[in-house]
């Protein structure tokens, strides 16, 4: 028997699995080698399943009718959920702890949220308008004592020009939290003129001036038609309203037209408007 058969019997050979089993407990830096080659595995399928799903929701996005702030801030919240995940599956598959990571991520989440509570309030009363969307840019809204026409809607603010042509920064949960009037939804108003006259007058001739002053304005739509209304008795006068309808974008040229030539039909009809008095009767007890 030679040397090599000797050395053979005395060191039997290892198995394939063997080997391979020796090879990827090797210690790198504190990590054994499978455990490193496992989580450089699980990084590519994360990679590309995070490409894949941020795809199918890009998609989803494109066919809904979300404003583009709000899709990129999806896109954005997606991102970072998933890369988060997918890095404490990695840190668990070598072996590093993963509680405190976590506490500590859970207690500067707290502090930050804490710290920026009015702009957090901002961004989710902005997803919320622009989901729901009670208004758009180019509609003149009114919130609270603001007024004016959108001209963006972002995830902070909501900038409107005022009728005197001034920039308003709106914060988005001032806007959420209060009554929201949007004054060019729709694309017809109603018009409502009162008028207080004389009790002398006479409710048809009132009647008749008042609905020739609308018919003599060309932008008064004819349907609905025009009507004329006794709404109140006060102290002095008998009111009468005027109620027509008119084009969203007509409403104040309308509105200020009819103001000036109802009086001239009233006046025409020998019709006087009222005014406050007083009548005061003296008492001789005497």
């Amino acid at each position: 028997m030679d040397t090599s058969e000797i050395i053979d019997k005395l060191v039997p050979e290892k198995t394939l699995g063997e080997t391979v089993a020796e090879l990827l407990s090797l210690n790198i830096g504190g990590f054994s080698l499978g455990n490193i080659l496992a989580a450089a595995l699980i990084f590519l399928v994360c990679l590309v399943l995070i490409k894949l799903c941020l795809k199918l929701t890009r998609r989803a996005l494109d066919r809904s009718r979300l404003d583009p702030p709000i899709r990129r801030a999806v896109l954005s919240c997606e991102r970072v959920v998933l890369w988060v995940t997918a890095a404490l599956v990695i840190m668990g598959k070598l072996n590093i702890s993963t509680t405190s990571l976590v506490a500590l991520v859970s207690v500067a989440g707290l502090a930050l949220s804490l710290s920026l509570q009015n702009t957090l309030a901002n961004v989710f009363a902005g997803i919320t308008l622009l989901v729901t969307h009670p208004f758009k840019a180019g509609d003149f809204i009114e919130s609270g004592t603001t007024s004016g026409t959108v001209v963006r809607n972002g995830l902070f603010y909501v900038t409107l020009i005022t009728a005197d042509n001034k920039e308003i920064h709106v914060p988005n949960s001032d806007i959420a939290a209060s009554r929201l009037t949007n004054y060019t939804a729709e694309p017809t108003r109603r018009v409502d003129l009162s008028f207080g006259l004389e009790y002398s007058c006479d409710a048809g001739a009132a009647r008749e001036a008042l609905l020739a002053a609308a018919a003599e304005n060309k932008s008064v739509l004819a349907e609905p038609a025009p009507a004329v209304v006794v709404s109140a008795y006060l102290a002095s006068s008998v009111q009468y309203t005027l109620r027509c309808w008119a084009a969203t974008s007509d409403y104040w040229d309308v509105y200020f037209a009819l103001n000036e030539s109802a009086r001239r039909h009233l006046e025409a009809a020998g019709l006087s408007m009222a005014f406050e008095r007083l009548d005061v009767r003296i008492v001789n007890e005497k």
